[in-house]
């Protein structure tokens, strides 16, 4: 693990086409040594860029197989979304840069919610091999047995229904 560690950040801007894209970018107020390399962060920079938007890519789409409720096993597609996040912060630890706020900027950056995010990564952790997820099974109720009793908006909002009506 490299021990020189740079916080990066990820902004959205328009190329020259007008286009939406990614962009890392290094803070200003970093001081290097007389032996600095520019070329090599520069390089690394871009290299960073461009993990982070395949991923953003890949999220996006796993997304879209997460809201279509036609899918069956869906379950093993938020193991894929945990393992996706998981994957890429393992893949930069020996790199010089890291992304010190990652859910703020893969909320902003795929459009899922901080709560999947998190969830997701927390399930591939206590899982990481899918030969024991259950695809029968469904993705509450695994988040059910790690946050010790989660219930979905939904779920929570049919139950005090039914409370009420008591």
């Amino acid at each position: 693990m490299n021990p020189l560690k740079i916080g990066i950040e990820i902004k959205r801007i328009r190329d020259s086409k007008g286009k939406e894209i990614l962009k890392a970018a290094v803070p200003m107020g970093i001081v290097f040594e007389k032996e600095f390399d520019a070329s090599f962060v520069e390089t690394e920079t871009e290299k960073f860029e461009q993990r982070y938007t395949s991923l953003v890519e890949k999220l996006k789409f796993l997304l879209q197989r997460i809201k279509d409720k036609s899918i069956r096993n869906r379950v093993l597609i938020y193991w894929e979304f945990g393992h996706l996040i998981d994957r890429f912060i393992d893949a930069n630890n020996d790199g010089i840069f890291m992304l010190g706020t990652m859910v703020k900027h893969l909320t902003r950056d795929t459009g899922a919610s901080d709560k999947l995010i998190t969830r997701t990564r927390r399930f591939y952790r206590m899982y990481p091999s899918k030969d024991r997820i259950d695809p029968n099974r469904s993705f509450d109720s695994y988040v059910a047995t790690f946050e010790g009793g989660y219930i979905s908006k939904h779920k929570k909002s049919e139950r005090d229904i039914t409370i009420r009506k008591s």
